[in-house]
């Protein structure tokens, strides 16, 4: 699968924890835009402003139809974006297990933050249990979505996680987690799998959720 495909596939997922967590009001760069869903959901919803930048030329042809702006610009190029806009928000939505250098990437986007800004992030966790008991049986095996991404170039714990943010030059002020297990039919199995990752995220959260600011 190549970039231009793997775009497409995701277009239609919206990252609802990143939505609710965003304030009314905001001017945001969502890095990895996509199709726009998330920010057009923001811009209507929640009177933000949002910019947008994917590696996929097909992609941002449909977000800029949907964002204030949107920009064909490669994430890892040794540039930056609207390098003289600054943000009130900067959205890395499942984009930072995919790069080579996350670190660098957070520490060059610090620029375009605002004094008071906030990078929001959602990076997969690789110590759910779902793929640490995989791994007891010697199973490791790539697929097109979810932890185990076959586009994934890093993987990361709650405690690598931390110190990802911590090396970028950032302080987390908050670190949500999602579960691991869904239950769409049942209230009950849903409401432990909810407990459970809340009592013990670095085994039964599918993903952390990471507010952090410039330290």
């Amino acid at each position: 699968m190549n970039k231009e495909q793997h775009s497409i596939t995701y277009s239609a997922n919206i990252n609802n924890h990143i939505y609710k967590i965003i304030p009314n009001n905001k001017k945001i760069l969502d890095v990895g835009c996509n199709t726009g869903n998330l920010g057009e959901k923001l811009i209507k919803n929640k009177n933000c402003e949002v910019w947008g930048i994917d590696y996929s030329k097909r992609v941002v042809g449909i977000a800029k139809k949907r964002l204030n702006k949107a920009i064909f610009f490669d994430i890892e190029s040794y540039k930056i974006p609207f390098k003289n806009e600054k943000f009130d928000i900067i959205i890395f939505g499942d984009i930072l297990e995919h790069l080579r250098y996350p670190e660098d990437i957070l520490k060059k986007y610090s620029q375009l933050l605002n004094e008071d800004g906030l990078i929001i992030a959602s990076i997969p966790n690789v110590a759910s249990i779902k793929v640490r008991l995989k791994l007891l049986f010697g199973n490791w095996n790539y697929k097109l979505g979810g932890i185990l991404d076959k586009t994934h170039l890093r993987f990361f714990t709650k405690k690598t996680i931390k110190e990802l943010f911590e090396n970028s030059g950032y302080k987390i002020i908050k670190m949500d987690s999602t579960p691991g297990f869904i239950f769409k039919y049942s209230n009950i199995l849903k409401k432990m799998a909810e407990f459970l990752c809340k009592i013990y995220p670095k085994l039964f959260a599918l993903q952390f959720i990471i507010t952090a600011k410039k330290r």
